[in-house]
Formats: structure tokens, sequence, C-alpha cells
């Protein structure tokens, strides 16, 4: 993912998480280059407020028509991330895909 698009990327899931999380106010921590079990890059981008911490993970899709994204969230009681929902995006927008059931 070249520069501009990751800063796109960056925008996007801030926007995302204003209409997750309206009450809360998040801001960007960090960003890390992972790889997937099949050897194709991602990255992650790390988003703080003061009761939680999101994890965006985008992967690459083979058919390039569109990037999977999982969004998982840490908060005090629970210390590791834990899944929340995954998304698509496509064309500078992120849409849900499904939400993962949790406790």
């Amino acid at each position: 993912m070249e520069n501009q698009n990751e800063t796109t990327f960056q925008k996007s899931c801030l926007s995302f998480i204003e209409t997750l999380f309206p009450d809360e106010s998040f801001h960007f921590l960090e960003e890390s280059r992972a790889m997937d079990a099949f050897g194709h890059h991602g990255i992650q981008l790390f988003f703080s407020s003061e009761l939680r911490t999101l994890k965006f993970s985008l992967l690459k899709q083979t058919h390039q028509r569109y990037d999977r994204v999982f969004v998982s969230e840490k908060t005090k009681q629970n210390t590791f991330f834990r899944r929340l929902l995954e998304a698509t995006y496509e064309e500078n927008q992120l849409y849900i895909d499904h939400v993962v059931k949790t406790d």
C-alpha cells in the first residue's frame, strides 16, 4: 500500500470509528506492518481513546476488488485484543461485513 493510500485508509478508519463510538474521542497511535499465513503483506493501524484501543488489520485480497479489514478491541477489562467485526475496504470507504458475537 502506498503512503497516500495509507493516509486515506487512516482517515477512513477514523471516520468509521466516529460512527461506531460517537461519544469517544480517538487518536491515531501507530502503524505496523504484518504478514498473514499466506505470506501476503498487510498493515495494522492502532487508535486509542480513554476507554479502549482499536486495531484495524487490513489484508489485501487476491482478487483486489476490495480489502478485508478486521477490527479488534482492547479495554482495561480485556487486556488482549478481541475481534469486534469484519469489514471490507472499497473505494476509500469501510463497510461492516459482519459483527463478531461478543460476551
